[in-house]
């Protein structure tokens, strides 16, 4: 009976249990409905639907794209949720496409120097229209190119030789009186009212006494020299009028380089000989002038012995060129080695045509076109981009 009683006690223990663990689900069942029904209007936000523009964001990136964009580089330590973000669609450069203007016509050539502009290719690199102008008769150099630029008065038996680059003027020589006279008219012409510098390669009068009138027309900045004025007449005579117009006058030796422009593109090598046996003549200056590719050798009166001697104590390769102005008037003919080692493509002569000189029959026998300053109404003129020259006669102004 006792044991029965125990029994029944235990059954109601349990029930009591349930019932009471029944009530409790019931009344937190009731709270949470309630709780349901009074949410704030920011978490309403936050379940309503998205808006369309916040929908088309998000579907913007597919999900492969964000998984592997989180997954190629995960971040060491994760502290919070990443942030996610929807970059917009990249969008095409425009300049990509944008083609620049056309350039500006070029502006008509001036009278009188090489017309700038494209033109064809040629195949030579010394364009002779003084004795070939049909041949490339439409050549021009490029519009942006820098020109060396050496002009000749019409001068004859005389040396005078005006170099013009990047701003600067040389001359080297200035010729006699008589030839002087021309080279003022081509000083105006070209509009040239200052020398930097004349170079003169020895004391003789047509190289020397052209001075006073070229200094009246252009004034010269300084007198380079290589023998003692002392030496002739004319020297001293150069001393005189450097000394009356107040033109420095210095000394340069073989070997001297001097240059053109702002980056020294344009170099000027003197070469001469000392051998107290030759006379002034085939002791004279040369100068090595070079832009670039191209070259001209001013040679001034130094003829046979002259070149002989050079070549056994100058490099060879140093007196290769593409124009040659010949010595001495071509009063006489060329050396043969010096000839070979020089090979010029074209020669330029101080004198006329038509003397049959002996140094006119070399050119001649040898097939060298040649350039004679002498010619009326003209001026010799030679231009060069450092690729090609440019031959051609310009009209005078002047008588």
């Amino acid at each position: 009976m006792r044991k029965g009683s125990e029994i029944l006690k235990s059954m109601f223990r349990s029930a009591a249990v349930i019932l009471v663990t029944l009530s409790l689900l019931f009344i937190s069942g009731a709270g949470l409905a309630e709780a349901a029904e009074t949410l704030s209007p920011a978490a309403e936000a936050v379940t309503a639907t998205p808006s369309p523009a916040a929908a088309e964001a998000v579907t913007a990136t597919p999900l492969s794209a964000v998984t592997e964009a989180v997954t190629e580089t995960p971040s060491p330590v994760v502290t919070e949720a990443p942030m996610i973000t929807v970059s917009p669609a990249p969008v095409e450069d425009e300049e990509d496409d944008f083609v620049p203007p056309s350039p500006e016509l070029p502006e008509p050539a001036k009278q009188g120097h090489p017309t700038l502009g494209p033109t064809e290719i040629p195949t030579q690199t010394v364009i002779d229209h003084v004795n070939y102008p049909k041949e490339l008769r439409d050549f021009r150099f490029r519009r942006d190119a820098k020109l060396l630029e050496i002009w000749f008065p019409n001068i004859r038996d005389a040396d005078a030789a005006i170099l013009t680059f990047d701003g600067q003027v040389y001359m080297i020589d200035c010729g006699d009186e008589k030839s002087a006279v021309r080279t003022a008219v081509l000083l105006r012409q070209l509009g040239i009212d200052h020398i930097d510098i004349m170079f003169n390669s020895h004391l003789h009068h047509d190289h020397t006494n052209g001075l006073a009138l070229t200094d009246d027309v252009a004034k010269v900045g300084e007198v380079k020299i290589c023998f003692e004025t002392g030496t002739t007449a004319s020297g001293e005579l150069l001393e005189q009028v450097t000394a009356d117009r107040n033109i420095p006058v210095t000394m340069y030796k073989s070997g001297d380089w001097f240059t053109m422009g702002e980056r020294g593109e344009v170099t000027l090598l003197f070469l001469r000989n000392y051998d107290p046996v030759m006379d002034m003549n085939n002791q004279s200056a040369v100068t090595v002038v070079r832009y670039k590719d191209r070259s001209i050798l001013f040679t001034a009166d130094m003829e046979k012995n002259g070149q002989a001697q050079m070549l056994k104590h100058v490099d060879p390769a140093l007196l290769k060129c593409d124009i040659l102005k010949y010595p001495h008037h071509a009063k006489s003919a060329l050396y043969p080695e010096f000839y070979r080692v020089v090979d010029p493509k074209l020669a330029v002569v101080t004198s006329v045509a038509g003397r049959r000189d002996l140094g006119q029959s070399f050119l001649v026998a040898n097939r060298i076109p040649a350039a004679y300053t002498s010619v009326k109404g003209q001026f010799l003129h030679l231009a060069t981009d450092g690729e090609y020259w440019l031959a051609e006669y310009v009209s005078s102004n002047g008588k």
